[in-house]
Order: structure tokens, then C-alpha cells, then sequence
């Protein structure tokens, strides 16, 4: 059950209870009592003050004088005014007694935002004291100085609806707040200024206006009164409080009127659809609610004022109440809707309640007007789409697929069906405003107030919060900060880590209780969703912890002090294949990372590594690290998904995450392995539960937060050996709840946000309300298992070299225990190479090889190789246990990876000691056995490999499929089809090494390794398997000779008779010499989002490159295919290859000499036929060439050339528009007609 806070209205002069004076009422709601003027332009209408002049009754200027005087004080009211502006006059006087005008300082209250709150001296010629957020000083010549300007410029009011307006007044020091934000703040030693006066309320003259005024409140202070609460109110300079109203329970979307799914009837493309809809208000609206979505973008204006801008359809828009938007009469709701492929619709209701207890519905059906032209002022002007008449169509109600209901639910509770577990209450505390922007990040100081900051530059706020009398108030800091990922405070200051910029300290100068001062510490960064993360104190409390995505670089040599970890690579025994979207294409190892940050030093210390995008970390009881790290969602079906998974983070780790299919297997020795997988998901906050009012289960517990399916893991810990294994309990779960960042708050509750991405933002409480004890969990070192402090004790020499580290870690490296044996390894890694790699060589213990050859594999150099090579020749492999076979194959791929190919008689020695044992039992072993066997090119492994494809066995599920896939159905409905139909990833697997074999197969092999790709591919699975699967069977496609390729068009589909099409037109230049340097400013990723594919298209062909190379299945045989060039080579490589050909030459396509009998000698490319060979001659030219044909019998001999067959200018007839069109079409998929 859903339980809101029951915030009032956080009145400053309630914020001191028990003072002198008490506030006093100048207006009784009935008559004007106490107030004079002249009474033919002032009333009481409807409980409030009204004023009124009109072309009939105009006004020079009045005032409503309040029958007193005031020197020190402090006054709030609301106010509202139409037609002209007006002002609360303080300390002011009677110019004419008879009219009714005053002079002295003015609260303007105007509808013009840059001077809404304004300080003005009516009369005696001083004008505007000071504008919108400004602070001013006025010396006692008159001489004034704008001190420094403040707030949010971009803030917005509207004079024409109730807000409310505060005036301090504190001897020379005087204060303008609108709706809890200071306006002005002015110290005022004018020879004229007034220390005392009459109050009085404005109708300016000239235009005919209503200025409406009720809930006024006036507090007289002195002595220690008036300076207590001058320094209050200095404090909290921009501080806001929120009424009740501000979480008020949202309307039941689902009941009554039913809100249509609408579009133009026959349009499909993706320009805008402008759609109205009028609506009249015919009585008083006590609130007034939306709910809005747009597949795919929508802008939504009300009378003209833009209420919200989305491009994401499955975050519905759910306004606050916009009641005091409407107006009497008629209102227009406009909206700008797009589509971006695929299906489009809008749907929108309006939920009007009315003070006499009625309501009305207005909802998205076929009566709205819409048209795909829009008119002009048609946002806030009905008549403007009066006569548009475009028909629309339906695709069915609000809860329809495949939109569905947005975790809406029938029973009212807001923010959708939000859930903890018994005993567990959680609150809805605050939903932020649009202007807010969307929270991503929170730290707690001292005081036990929340920070808070969003994902964008939208400002740093402050969150005092009581929950016992369940009121809160906010207030922004005069820093702002630029795009915050992580925030802690430590030490009377908040450290946040930023996207463009690293880690910055903000802390309080001046003693007016304000961030206001920063200095950045530099650090590595990126601004990217996979770049920059949290900050986490570490566990002395002296250096912080650093988290970055796999975007983010590490550190800069000069900024680092040692690395835990010794060494990374890619590590890659066989090609990769890149993300068939792109996706992270030439991001490299180490990947994502967390670093420990000392700010004395200023230096980083590389912690662990091999993350794909941790977003934060959390430490249990006992200081260990944790994190939750995210899954490749792209990757589902392939051998190489991830799925999200939570890491105990052991010191100098390598998590393996590489790019693309790079990904190493959990069992890889040189890694680790998680300690739990959770599944599809979006990590982002994690939280330790230390600190917590919670059960002692439960303080023990670390929280792991998923921002895709709305949930808090409580994830409680096991030791397994020297590390964890974890069990997962949903502790807290929303339908959507798009969880950010998280803590334990000084309250012993646990709050978090959600939001990021433009999403709402809320603000979370969680806390216990259960019978069992939460008295804090004893934090006891003896209970630390020996084996972890073993573990610890073993870390101490990671990145340091100390003379006992050797003798100390050794003997563990033969452990049977993953963690332990994984510390041992990186100590002895640490150590001088030459100090223990003949304990390598001279191990007689199998697992203590193994995993010494790992550590000499990476640390080593090539002369060790046969030496280690030799070392695991010795271990018998049948005696092994299976990670102790899987360690070995690793070994011995590192070994390769990072020394080379071995010599001859050690390749053979491997695969005699490797091949009898292919297959095996467990699919791991077959993997790794393949991988090395394929490497090593042993005789017979396609048969094999083709074997274990074919063999007869269902596919497995994932472990990982369950419950929460359900909490977020947009995303889980293309995850349970692939689930319904899962591809055969082990299978797939066994082909995906295989590729790497470019000969020695038959006709019949390749026949049944296309079959099954093309069989592997009618299964669904992540955005890239498809693309993965094609780029695979592109490749093995362009390794075979055309008579094979022609022999299998059968599955293939290829057409070697086609002709293009279209028509080829000449470059329209002009050209130049071109250089690579040049060219490539051209063709980068960003330049070639404005290429033209198509005229890429008709330069391949107008360049003659077709003559040779086959692309987009067109072109000849002669020089290599270039189908599959993107999945290798980037844009400066191809300008390489076009404008320096002759510069790497490969030897399958290597122009010869052919010397004939005659003696006479051709340079060119040599096809062998069936009698004769093809020559094709080397030309200076780009036009078509064709080959010589020379019987095999008038040939002597044929050599390599220096020189590459194609000519080197063939791009030199171009433009810079027409090379990038060309680079940009070649690493295409090419152009579907």
C-alpha cells in the first residue's frame, strides 16, 4: 500500500515555534475591516480582497491602506493580478490622502518574469531598487551596486494565478520571496530610506486590471527576534516548500470515459499530426489532471503553454495539478505528435474535479481536429484549427496493446503499483517538477539532509526532512553543478563525480550554510551513459572510490600510483566479431573500472577491472566491495550474453568484459566469476544496508537497484571459500519505478529516486515497521572467516613488490578455492618476473602449473614460451578436474595470445595431448577444447567441430528467466518470445569459432554450416543477433572460391548474374590529389551520418571498383569481397587501402611477374582457371580491365610484386562529399531496395 506524507505549507514564521511575537491576520475574509481606500475600486468577493478598475471606472493609481505601521517584520500573502501589475507597499507613506496614493518600497507583483518580486520605490524618484534575482547594496551617498545575481533565470510564474509572496524587512536588510524563492535581497543605506511605515496593496493606473489578495499575515519582530529570523531567511535563501497538494492522490486514469488511441487515417510517415481539442470549464476546479503518450514523440501545450516534450512513449506524461492553468470558458489542449517508424497513435485524458465534488472527462477520441499542416497561433488560439477536418482512426483503448497501461492501476494509489516486503513501508515522499529535471543522483550529510541532482545541468538541491511531522522543505544551491553521475559527503563537503570533468568537491565558504565554493581534483571521465559513475567513500574514510562505465578511459599514467591489476589485454585467442549495430566498436580493455582515489596525493590506484557498465558499488558488514554489473541486452541468444550480475569485487580483478564477442567465459582463470546472476535488467544504485533501522538480516544485506524493471534487490550474502555467493529477494519493487540512486538515511530509513532519462522523479522512503529487533549488527573483526582474511593478508601485495610476497603466495596458487588461488595469482604477478617464473617450470602440483603458467603467460616474454609450453605438456590432462581442464586450454590460449604461435614440434604436442580428449562431456570443455584445436588448426577439427553442431540434443534456458520479467511487459514481451523460441546458443557457439578456419573444408561441410546459421536465425534474440549471424555467414561467404559460392545459391540466395539496376554517373568533382590525412576529416562516424548511400552506391560502381570487388551482391571475384569490410575495418583504413594500395598487400591478392617462355614479362593479378590462368594487367587507371588468358604450359615463373594490382587514384576524381558517400556506403549493409 501506497503511504504519502502529509506535507502543509512550510510557513518560515512557523519555523520557530515559541516566538514572542505571534502572526496576526490583517484580512478576516469578510469585510476590510482594518483597511482604507477608496472603496469604488475595493471589495471582498468570494473570501478574498478584490480589486477592480475598468475603461469605465479607471484608476490614476490607488491603494488599500492596512490601518497600522510596521519597522521590523515579516508578511506573506497570496496574491494574484490580471490586466496590469500591482504591489505589496511596506514601510512606505501617504502621498495624497484624498486619492489614496502611497510612496515607498514595493513587492511588485507584475506579469513579466525578469521582474516578478521585484523591489520598486514608488515615488521620490528612485524607481527599481532592484530587478529579479538580484542582491543589491545601497550606500549612504545613494549610490548602488548589484553585490551578485543568483536563482534560476529560467524560472517562470504566472501573475494571473495564486502565488504567494513573502516580504523580511530587518532594519537596513530587506527580502522578497515568490512561492519560497528569494527574489531580491537588498541592504538599503539610502539618505532616504524608511525604517519604518504604513503597509498598503497596489491597482495601478492605466490599463483596466483585477488584483486579487487573501491569507495575509503579518509578524512584527525585534532584538534577537528580527535577527534570528534575518538569519533564517538568509539560510534558506532559495528554499521552497511544497503543500499537500503536491502529492495528492492521481486520478483513476482506467475508470469512466475510455481514452482512445488515435492517429490520421492512411498516414505512415513521420511527419507531424497536429491535434486539438477544446474543452469548457464552467465552474470552480479544485484540481485538474493529465495523462498523456505519444508512439513515438509528442509536444502538449494547454492555452498555449507548453506543458511537456517526450520521445519515449512508454514513459507516460502524469501532470501535477495544473487547476490554476485553466481558465472560465473554453480551453484548447494542442499537441505535436510524430511517429519514427512502425506503428503511431496518441492517447490522452483530462480528469477535471470540480469544488462542488463533480467531475468531467475529456478524452483522445475520433472528435478531436487534426490536421498535418500546422496554422498559425494554433497552440493558443481555437479558431486557429476550427475547420481542419483531417479523419482519424482508432487502434483501441487506453490498456491496448502493444502500449498497454502503464502500470496504471484501478485503486488510485499514484506512481504506479509500488511494493516492499511485509513489515516494510514505503512512502511516496515528493514527485519533483518538470523544472527540476530528472534525479539521478543523492548523498546525506551530516545533518541528515539529502542532496540531490539530476542528469542534466538543472541545479543542486537540498531536502530538509522531519518524518515525524512529515513536512520537508527544499532548497537550491548557488552552484550549479554539470551533469552529475555520483554524489557522497565526507567532511563537511560534498564530492561529486561529474561527466565532463572528474571529481569535484563542493563546500560551504562563508558560513551561511550554502554550497558555494568548488575545487576539482582530475581524474579520468566521460559524459556518456557508460562514462563517468558514482563516488563512494572508502573504508578508512580518507580516499573515495571511483566507479567508470566502459566508456570511461583509465586514469592518465601521471594521476596513477600503482595498479592492483598487472596487466590486460584483449586476450582474444580468435577474431572477434564487433557488435552488429556498432555498439562500443573499438572500445578496448580495461573497460569499466573503479579506482581508489586519494585526494592528498591526488593519484589513482587501479582497483578492478573488466566491468561493462557498474554504475555504483555497496560494502557489506565487513568492507567488502560489490557491484551490480549490466548485461549487453543486444547480445540475448548469442554464446556471449551476459546477463546483469552482481560481483564481489576482489582486489586486482579482471571481470573479462570485452567488446562485441569478446566477452570471456566466466571460468577463464585469469577472471572471476559473479556471484550471482539476476537476468535482463539496467543497474544503477547500490546500497549498503549497515546503518539501516532493519532487522539484522537486512542491515547484513546489500541492495542492488534495476532501473528497466523497476526493482530493489536485498541481496544477502554467503561465504563461499574466500569470496560470496548471494541470494536475491525482491525487498522493493514498482510498475514502472525507474530506480536511480539510494541510501540509508540518518533516520535508519532507506531512500531513493527515481528518474534519469527525462523520466518523473520521485522520492522514496522505505522503513521497518515490524516487530523484530533492529538494534545495530555488532561489527566484529574476529568473525571473519580465516580463509577471508587469508584472502586479505594475500591482497596486501597486489601492485607493490615485498621480499616475502613470493614466499607467502605460492603455495596457494595450488588451491582448490577460486578467490583465494585468483589473490595468490596477482601477488606473484606483482613480483619481478625472473624472481619466480622457474617455479613455473619446476611445479610438480597440476593446478599450481596451471595457474603459474597463467601469471608467466601474462608477465613473460617470449623466450619463456617453450619452457611453459613444455611445463603444460606435462599435466596429465585426464587426471584433471574440470575448471582445472578449463585453466589448462586457458593456459595455453594466453600463452599463444600473448607470446605467439609456437614452434611446429610443440603445436603438435599440443593437439596430440588435446584432440583425443575432444568431445567432452561438458559444453565448456568443448568450447575451449575447439577454440584451442581450431587455433592450432588440427587435423580433422572441422569434422569434429561440424560433429558437435549436428549432434542430436535440446537447447537450455537460461537460469536467469523469472518473475521479474513481468514487472516491466514492454521490455519483457520480446524477452519471453525469445525464451519461447530460444536459439541454440551452445551450437552456435561451436560455428562462431569455426569461421575462424578459412580452408580445408568440404563442399558438404559448408553446405550444413550455412544451413544452420540459416536455421539459427528464424529463432528472435537481441537487436544485434540477427545482425551477428549475418555478418558470421557474410564472412564465410567471402572466404570461398565463386564455383563453390555458385554451387550453394541454393540457401544462400546470392545472385553472381546480377547487373546493377540503376544508372552510373560519372563523380561530379571536383577532385584532387587526395591524401589520407585529408580524406579522413571527411569520413568519420560523425561525418557520415549526412552521406548519401545511394550515390556511395554509383561511385563504386562509376570508380570501376565493381570491376574487381563484389559489395551489396554486385561486382566481380578478382580482388577481395567487401561485403563484410565493416566488421574489420574502419573508414581510415579503407581510405588507406584506396589511396596507398600498395602499403599492405595481402598475399591472396598480391599482384605477380609472370615470366613466359618467350621471355616476356606481365605485372598483374594471376586467377588460376581450369587450363589456363586469368591475368588481369596492372593498370594506372580505374577503368575496367580485362584478363589475358595464358595457358599454363607458356608460364616459367610467377612472382610476388611490390606493387598492389589496384591503381592508386582512383578516388582522385571526387569531392569530399562524394569519398565520404563512398567510405559511408562500404561499411553499409548495403541498400535494400
Amino acid at each position: 500500500m501506497m503511504h504519502n506524507f502529509k506535507l502543509s505549507c512550510l510557513l518560515f514564521f512557523l519555523i520557530a515555534q515559541g516566538m514572542a511575537s505571534p502572526a496576526q491576520d490583517l484580512f478576516n475574509g469578510n469585510n476590510l475591516a482594518g483597511w482604507k481606500g477608496d472603496l469604488s475600486y475595493w471589495s471582498v468577493k468570494d473570501g478574498v480582497i478584490f480589486g477592480q478598475s475598468t475603461k469605465e471606472h479607471p484608476t490614476g493609481g490607488t491603494f488599500l491602506v492596512w490601518d497600522g505601521e510596521v519597522a521590523d517584520f515579516e508578511i506573506t500573502l497570496q496574491a494574484r493580478v490580471k490586466g496590469n501589475n500591482s504591489g505589496l507597499q511596506y514601510r512606505s507613506k501617504i502621498a495624497n490622502a484624498q486619492r489614496f496614493t502611497v510612496n515607498g518600497y514595493q513587492a511588485d507583483i507584475i506579469d513579466a518574469n525578469h521582474l516578478f518580486g521585484m523591489m520598486y520605490h514608488q515615488g521620490e524618484g528612485r524607481g527599481i531598487v532592484a530587478q529579479r534575482f538580484q542582491q543589491v547594496a545601497v550606500d549612504k551617498q545613494g549610490k548602488k551596486t548589484i553585490v551578485k545575481e543568483f536563482g534560476d533565470k529560467n524560472q517562470k510564474w504566472d501573475a494571473s494565478q495564486w502565488n504567494e509572496y513573502r516580504v523580511i524587512a530587518v532594519g537596513n536588510r530587506l527580502i522578497h520571496q515568490v512561492n519560497g524563492v528569494t527574489t531580491v535581497d537588498v541592504t538599503d543605506d539610502h539618505p532616504n530610506a524608511a525604517r519604518k511605515g504604513i503597509l498598503a496593496l497596489q491597482l495601478h493606473g492605466g490599463a483596466p486590471m483585477t488584483a486579487e489578495f487573501k491569507d495575509i499575515k503579518l509578524r512584527k519582530v525585534s532584538g534577537a527576534d528580527a535577527q534570528q529570523l534575518l538569519k533564517k531567511t538568509l539560510a534558506q535563501k532559495d528554499t521552497k516548500s511544497y503543500p499537500y497538494t503536491q502529492i495528492s492522490t492521481a486520478p483513476n486514469f482506467l475508470a469512466n470515459k475510455k481514452a482512445q488511441w488515435i492517429w490520421k487515417k492512411g498516414k505512415s510517415d513521420d511527419s507531424p499530426l497536429y491535434l486539438t481539442q477544446t474543452f469548457n470549464v464552467k465552474g470552480k476546479v479544485k484540481s485538474a489532471h493529465i495523462l498523456s503518450s505519444c508512439d513515438n514523440e509528442m509536444k502538449l501545450w494547454l492555452n498555449g503553454e507548453l506543458l511537456h516534450s517526450s520521445k519515449e512513449w512508454n514513459n507516460a506524461y502524469q501532470s501535477e495539478n495544473l487547476a490554476q492553468k485553466l481558465k472560465m470558458g473554453s480551453n484548447l489542449l494542442a499537441v505535436e505528435a510524430k511517429n519514427a517508424g512502425g506503428l503511431a497513435a496518441f492517447m490522452g485524458k483530462i480528469i477535471l474535479e470540480f469544488k462542488d465534488g463533480k467531475t468531467e472527462e475529456i478524452v483522445s477520441d475520433l472528435n478531436w481536429k487534426a490536421s498535418e499542416t500546422a496554422a498559425k497561433n494554433w497552440q493558443n488560439d481555437a479558431s486557429a484549427s476550427a475547420q481542419w477536418s483531417d479523419e482519424l482512426l482508432t487502434h483501441g483503448d487506453l490498456g491496448v496493446s502493444p502500449w498497454g497501461q502503464f502500470g496504471l492501476k484501478a485503486d488510485n494509489s499514484k506512481g504506479g503499483n509500488t511494493a516492499a516486503l511485509k513489515d516494510f513501508k514505503i512512502q511516496e515522499i515528493f514527485k519533483f517538477p518538470h523544472e527540476y529535471g530528472s534525479q539521478v543522483a543523492m548523498a546525506v550529510d551530516d545533518q541528515g539532509r539529502l542532496y540531490v541532482s539530476g542528469q542534466k545541468n538543472m541545479g543542486l538541491y537540498r531536502m530538509t526532512l522531519n518524518p515525524d511531522t512529515e513536512q520537508f522543505s527544499i532548497v537550491k544551491m548557488p552552484l550549479e553543478l554539470k551533469g552529475t553521475r555520483g554524489m557522497v559527503w565526507h567532511k563537511n563537503s560534498l564530492y561529486y563525480y561529474f561527466k565532463n570533468g572528474g571529481l569535484m568537491r563542493l563546500w560551504d565558504s562563508n558560513g551561511d550554510d550554502m554550497l558555494d565554493s568548488s575545487e576539482l581534483y582530475q581524474t579520468a571521465f566521460n559524459g556518456s551513459e557508460h562514462g563517468s559513475h558514482s563516488v563512494v567513500v572508502a573504508q578508512d574514510q580518507k580516499d573515495f572510490y571511483l566507479v567508470g562505465g566502459n566508456h570511461t578511459p583509465k586514469p592518465k599514467d601521471e594521476i596513477v600510483s600503482f595498479s592492483r591489476v598487472q596487466s590486460w589485454d584483449e586476450d582474444l585467442l580468435l577474431e572477434r566479431e564487433w557488435d552488429g549495430n556498432n555498439h562500443a566498436r573499438g572500445v578496448y580493455a580495461p573497460g569499466g573500472h573503479i579506482t581508489r582515489y586519494n585526494p592528498e596525493t591526488k593519484k589513482n590506484e587501479i582497483f578492478a577491472i573488466g566491468f561493462r557498465n557498474q554504475f555504483d558499488i555497496a560494502f557489506n558488514a565487513w568492507g567488502d566491495m560489490f557491484t551490480y554489473d549490466a548485461d549487453m541486452e543486444w547480445d540475448m541468444g548469442t554464446p556471449w550474453y551476459r546477463p546483469t550480475r552482481i560481483n564481489f569485487v576482489a582486489s586486482g580483478s579482471d571481470y573479462g568484459w570485452r567488446s562485441g564477442s569478446g566477452k570471456w567465459p566466466a571460468y577463464y582463470e585469469d577472471s572471476l566469476p559473479s556471484i550471482l546472476d539476476i537476468g535482463p535488467g539496467s543497474p544503477t544504485g547500490m546500497v549498503s544496508g549497515v546503518g539501516a533501522k532493519f532487522p539484522a538480516k537486512y542491515q547484513k544485506a546489500v541492495y542492488a537497484f534495476d532501473w528497466t524493471y523497476g526493482t530493489v534487490h536485498a541481496l544477502h550474502l554467503k561465504t563461499d571459500g574466500a569470496g560470496y555467493k548471494a541470494e536475491r529477494e525482491s525487498f522493493a519493487f514498482g510498475e514502472p519505478m525507474p530506480l536511480t540512486d539510494g541510501l540509508i538515511g540518518k533516520d535508519g530509513a532507506m531512500y531513493f529516486l527515481t528518474g534519469g532519462r527525462g523520466t518523473d522523479s520521485r522520492l522514496y522512503r522505505v522503513s521497518y515497521e515490524g516487530s523484530e529487533s533492529t538494534a545495530p549488527i555488532a561489527n566484529n573483526p574476529s568473525e571473519i572467516p580465516a580463509i577471508h582474511q587469508l584472502r586479505r593478508k594475500l591482497e596486501t601485495f597486489h601492485g607493490v613488490v615485498k621480499p616475502n610476497a613470493i614466499a607467502e603466495a605460492w603455495p596457494h596458487l595450488s588451491s582448490t578455492d577460486r578467490w583465494l588461488r585468483h589473490a595468490a595469482r596477482v601477488a606473484i604477478e606483482s613480483q619481478p618476473v625472473d624472481d619466480w617464473k622457474n617455479k613455473v617450470f619446476t611445479s610438480n602440483n597440476p593446478q599450481a602449473t596451471i595457474t603459474g603458467a597463467v601469471a608467466l603467460a601474462r608477465m613473460g616474454s617470449k623466450e619463456d614460451q617453450d619452457q611453459l609450453i613444455k611445463s603444460l605438456l606435462k599435466v596429465k590432462f585426464k587426471n584433471l578436474q574440470v575448471q582445472q581442464k578449463l585453466g589448462l586450454l586457458r593456459a595455453y590460449a594466453l600463452t599463444f595470445i600473448r607470446m605467439g604461435e609456437p614452434k611446429e614440434n610443440l603445436r603438435q604436442a599440443v593437439i596430440k595431448q588435446l584432440d583425443p580428449r575432444l568431445p567432452a562431456k561438458e559444453d565448456d570443455l568443448n568450447t575451449e577444447l575447439l577454440r584451442v584445436l581450431v587455433y592450432l588448426k588440427a587435423p580433422g577439427i572441422i569434422e569434429k567441430g561440424m560433429a558437435l553442431i549436428e549432434r542430436d540434443e535440446p537447447n537450455k534456458l537460461p537460469e536467469w528467466q523469472g518473475e521479474l520479467l513481468n514487472r516491466n511487459k514492454g521490455y519483457a514481451r520480446a524477452i519471453n518470445k525469445m525464451i519461447n523460441d530460444y536459439p541454440p546458443v551452445q551450437k552456435l557457439g561451436y560455428a562462431f569459432i569455426l569461421r575462424n578456419l578459412k580452408t580445408a573444408w568440404t563442399l558438404d561441410q559448408r553446405r550444413t554450416y550455412i544451413s544452420f546459421l540459416n536455421s539459427a536465425a528464424k529463432h528472435p534474440g537481441g537487436n544485434s543477433y540477427a545482425k551477428f549471424l549475418m555478418n558470421i555467414r557474410g564472412q564465410v561467404l567471402t572466404e570461398l572460391s565463386k564455383e563453390d559460392r555458385l554451387a550453394l545459391t541454393d540457401i544462400t540466395g546470392e545472385d553472381f548474374n546480377a547487373k546493377p539496376k540503376f544508372k552510373i554517373t560519372a563523380p561530379k568533382g571536383p577532385g584532387r590529389m587526395w591524401t589520407v590525412k585529408e580524406a579522413s576529416q571527411f569520413t568519420h562516424r560523425g561525418a557520415r551520418k549526412k552521406a548519401d548511400l545511394k550515390n556511395g552506391r554509383n561511385l563504386f560502381h562509376a570508380a570501376a571498383c565493381a570491376s574487381c570487388h563484389r559489395f551489396d551482391g554486385l561486382g566481380g571475384d578478382i580482388g577481395p569481397d567487401l561485403s563484410m569490410v565493416r566488421t574489420k575495418f574502419d573508414d581510415r583504413y579503407l581510405l588507406e587501402s584506396i589511396i596507398e594500395p600498395s602499403k599492405n598487400i595481402s598475399d591472396q591478392y598480391s599482384s605477380k611477374i609472370i615470366t613466359l617462355k618467350d621471355k616476356t614479362q606481365i605485372n598483374g593479378l594471376v586467377m588460376p582457371r581450369e587450363l589456363h590462368y586469368d591475368v588481369y594487367p596492372t593498370t594506372k587507371t580505374n577503368k575496367e580491365v580485362k584478363p589475358k588468358q595464358i595457358p599454363f604450359d607458356d608460364v616459367v615463373k610467377i612472382e610476388d610484386s611490390p606493387y598492389s594490382q589496384m591503381p592508386p587514384m582512383l578516388i582522385n576524381s571526387m569531392n569530399k562529399d562524394e569519398i565520404r558517400d563512398l567510405i559511408a556506403y562500404l561499411l553499409s549493409t548495403g541498400i535494400k531496395e
